[in-house]
């Protein structure tokens, strides 16, 4: 049972640090495309639409590691 929380945990990090990093990269691409788009309302729209949607995932990365971290902690796994 060791191994299998092990590796429940492991790959929640990986999980998480990849999550992150990605949102990361889309937010600093909408914040290029917002400051770079010269006045143009559709490349303004597009660059705020990237980043609202990374902070999104953003969100929904962290709400699964807590909800996965409950669970854990509610089978017994929190030890």
């Amino acid at each position: 049972m060791q191994s299998i929380n092990s590796l429940f945990t492991n790959l929640l990090n990986i999980g998480l640090g990849v999550g992150v990093t990605v949102a990361a990269f889309f937010l600093m691409w909408g914040a290029f495309l917002y400051m770079s788009a010269s006045g143009n309302p559709h490349h303004m729209e597009r660059g705020k639409s990237a980043m609202v949607n990374a902070l999104a995932g953003l969100a929904i990365v962290l709400s699964a590691r807590i909800i996965a971290g409950l669970i854990k902690s509610a089978i017994g796994g929190g030890h």
